[in-house]
C-alpha cells in the first residue's frame, strides 16, 4: 500500500545535494529547493533511504515524513497545481 512522503533534506556539499535532488526527481516530485513529494509503498521509502545512504555523509540530513490520508484532506494550498489528491493518478503522459 503506498501513501505520500515528504522528504526534506540539508546537504552540505553541491556535487552530493545535486546527486540527492537527482535522486529525489525519480522518486517524486518537488515542491520546493529541498523538499519533495512522493508516493511511496513501505519497499520504496526503504529503496530510497538505501540509494540515498549511498550518496549522503554524516553532517547530512534527511526527514522522511509520512502524510496520512486525514492530513492530505485537511492541506490548503495556495495554487491548484499543487494539490495533493489522496492518490495520484496511475500513469500521466506529459
Amino acid at each position: 500500500m503506498k501513501s505520500w512522503y515528504l522528504v526534506c533534506y540539508d546537504v552540505r556539499d553541491e556535487k552530493r545535494l545535486r546527486r540527492v535532488a537527482k535522486i529525489l526527481a525519480g522518486f517524486g516530485a518537488r515542491l520546493q529547493y529541498s523538499i519533495f513529494r512522493c508516493w511511496l509503498s513501505e519497499r520504496d521509502v526503504e529503496r530510497l533511504r538505501w540509494e540515498l545512504g549511498r550518496v549522503l555523509e554524516p553532517e547530512d540530513d534527511v526527514l522522511y515524513l509520512g502524510v496520512c490520508s486525514a492530513c492530505v484532506r485537511r492541506m490548503r494550498i495556495r495554487d491548484s497545481k499543487g494539490a495533493w489528491p489522496e492518490e495520484p493518478p496511475g500513469w500521466v503522459i506529459v
